[in-house]
C-alpha cells in the first residue's frame, strides 16, 4: 500500500514504513517494560549489598554520576544528543530527578542500612497508590470506588506488613518511615514527569538527571562527611558488586523507566510493582537470608490485589458492561 507525502512535491511512500515505525516503538516499549520489570526487582538486594561498609548517600552520589556519564556517553555516540539542553531544561530535569534519585532511591538506600531489601521493595510496591493520590490532588484526576478500594487494600497491606502481632512500635521505625518517604516522593515525581518540559530525548534527559544530581549529592555528601583513602579499601567485594550493578543496570532501568513515563501512562508505568515485589522477595529471602516477618502473607495478599484493582479493576468493570 502507498500514500500521497505533503511537501511541495507529491509522491508516493510505502505506508508500510509507519507501521515499521510502530512496531519499533512498540518493541522499545516493550523492551523497557521488561528492564524496569527484571532490573529493579534486583536493584533492593544490591544496595543492601553496596551500604554494607559504602556510606548510603556516597552510594547514591556514585551510583548515578556515574550511571549518568555512562548514558550522556552512549547518547554522544549513537548521535542521539541533536542539541545542548537549555538552562530551563537542565533545571526542570534536576528538579525531577531530586525527587527521584534523592528522595526516591536516596532514602531507600539510607533505610536499606537497617531494613530488609524485601521489606523495603513491597512498600515502594504500593507505589501506584501514590500516584493516583498525586494525580488526584495535584491535577484533580477522579478515582472511581473500585480504585478507592485498591487504596484502601494497599494502605492495609503495608500496615498488616508492619504489625508484629500486639503493636506496630516495633516495625514503625524510623527507617521505615524513610521507605515511606522516599514513596511519596518517588509517586510526586512520576505523577508530575507528564506535565514538566523537558529535553525531548528521554535518554539523554535521564543521563542529564542523573549526573546533575548524583555529582551534587556526592558534593554536598563529601563537604560533610568526606571519604579517606581508607574508607575505599575497607569497601568489601560484595559491596563493590552492589555498587557496580546499581550504576550499570540499575541506570539502565531509570532510562528505561524515564522513556516509559514520558510515553506510557503513569499508572501503567507503575505496573512493575507486581514484578519487583516478587523479585526482591525471592532474592532477599531465599539468597540473602532474610528473615520474613511474621505477617508478610497476609500483607502480600492485601497489597497485590490492591493494586490490580488500581490498575485494571476499572477497565474489567467497563468490558463486564457495569
Amino acid at each position: 500500500m502507498y500514500k500521497l507525502t505533503e511537501g511541495p512535491f507529491i509522491f508516493m511512500q510505502p505506508a508500510t514504513t509507519e507501521v515499521s515505525r510502530e512496531k519499533k516503538r512498540l518493541s522499545l516499549t516493550l523492551l523497557c517494560y521488561a528492564t524496569v520489570y527484571l532490573v529493579w526487582g534486583g536493584t533492593y538486594l544490591f544496595i543492601r549489598l553496596a551500604v554494607q561498609t559504602i556510606p548510603p548517600f556516597h552510594v547514591v552520589g556514585i551510583r548515578f554520576l556515574s550511571g549518568g556519564i555512562l548514558i550522556l556517553f552512549f547518547c554522544l555516540v549513537s548521535r542521539r544528543i541533536k542539541r545542548l539542553p537549555t538552562l530551563r531544561e537542565i533545571a526542570a530535569s534536576v528538579f525531577l530527578g531530586t525527587f527521584l534519585l534523592i528522595g526516591g532511591n536516596g532514602l531507600v538506600t539510607l533505610a536499606e542500612k537497617k531494613v530488609d531489601s524485601h521489606l523495603a521493595a513491597l512498600i515502594i510496591s504500593s507505589t501506584p497508590l501514590g500516584v493516583a493520590l498525586f494525580d488526584l490532588l495535584l491535577f484533580r484526576k477522579k478515582l472511581s470506588f473500585v480504585r478507592w478500594l485498591g487504596i484502601l487494600s494497599g494502605i492495609c497491606g503495608v500496615a498488616v506488613l508492619l504489625f508484629n502481632g500486639s503493636s506496630f512500635g516495633i516495625y514503625l521505625s524510623p527507617e521505615i518511615l524513610l521507605v515511606i518517604c522516599a514513596l511519596a516522593s518517588w509517586s510526586f515525581a512520576t505523577s508530575l514527569g507528564h506535565r514538566i518540559k523537558v529535553y525531548p530525548d528521554v535518554f539523554v534527559n535521564s543521563g542529564i538527571q542523573m549526573t546533575f544530581v548524583g555529582g551534587i549529592c556526592l558534593l554536598l555528601v563529601q563537604s560533610i562527611h568526606p571519604l579517606s583513602p581508607v574508607h575505599f579499601t575497607s569497601f568489601s567485594r560484595s559491596s563493590l558488586i552492589g555498587l557496580s550493578y546499581l550504576i550499570i543496570a540499575g541506570s539502565t532501568a531509570f532510562a528505561a523507566y524515564n522513556y516509559l513515563i514520558k510515553n506510557e501512562p503513569a499508572i501503567r508505568v507503575t505496573s512493575y510493582a507486581f514484578v519487583n515485589p516478587i523479585i526482591a522477595l525471592f532474592l532477599g529471602i531465599v539468597v540473602a537470608g532474610e528473615t520474613p516477618k511474621p505477617f508478610l502473607l497476609p500483607g502480600v495478599i492485601l497489597i497485590l490485589p490492591g493494586l490490580f484493582a488500581m490498575l485494571y479493576g476499572d477497565a474489567l468493570l467497563r468490558k463486564n458492561g457495569r
